[in-house]
């Protein structure tokens, strides 16, 4: 496959060793406070800039709709603090391996459907979009368009997270326009939040709520 930008990552989901993945569900797992819900399948990603709000919004989902909201920066985290003896690097690719085989197994795991990923989606939404299809979930995309200016202020605003630097943010923000024009001709955004809207989460809430009643009147039929 050929690299559709530098920095773009072609790692391997396999060879997890199951042990290790049985090590981090036991902390991650019993952490998910809407695990035990039901809901319809409807997977929720955001496309766009950093420093937006996507974990505000995916909290308010979380507790306004019982939404089960997946983040990896709290996987990274978890494996960070059950293997100190892991470089940067390696932890990275765990957290890309656990992640992707627990998309996988969601169903046997939890009746909640409505899976918040609290992330970017354009980078590797070709990666794990599938995942999800496979098992019939319907998809929505929050997009977040803003300017330049305004989500470097937003950056530099939020500053440094344990994850991620500032730094490699801004460094990015051109090779990630790349990756939201490939994800958005092939997806479109069911709500947009754009500058004048950019924190209006009632308006992602309310187009959500018509989309999980929509998906309950087609089950029932």
């Amino acid at each position: 496959m050929q690299k559709p930008s530098q920095n773009y990552l072609n790692d391997s989901a396999d060879n997890l060793p199951l042990k290790m993945q049985q090590q981090i569900d036991a902390v991650y797992l019993s952490n998910l406070n809407t695990i035990d819900f039901v809901n319809p399948k409807l997977l929720v990603v955001f496309s766009g800039g950093n420093a937006v709000g996507k974990s505000t919004l995916a909290a308010k989902i979380q507790k306004e709709l019982t939404g089960l909201v997946l983040e990896n920066d709290v996987v990274k985290a978890i494996i960070k603090n059950l293997y100190p003896e892991l470089d940067q690097k390696t932890v990275n690719l765990t957290t890309w391996q656990y992640c992707l085989g627990l998309y996988k197994r969601l169903p046997e795991i939890t009746k909640n459907g409505l899976v918040v990923r609290d992330g970017v989606i354009d980078w590797y939404y070709d990666r794990i979009l599938p995942l999800f299809a496979a098992q019939e979930y319907e998809l929505f995309v929050v997009g977040f368009d803003v300017s330049k200016q305004l989500n470097t202020q937003l950056i530099v605003e939020r500053g440094d997270k344990e994850t991620v630097t500032t730094e490699r943010l801004l460094g990015r923000m051109e090779e990630h326009q790349v990756h939201i024009q490939r994800f958005r001709s092939e997806y479109p955004v069911d709500v947009v939040l754009a500058e004048a809207t950019l924190f209006d989460h009632d308006m992602v809430i309310s187009a959500l709520k018509r989309k999980i009643t929509s998906l309950m009147g087609t089950r029932r039929e």
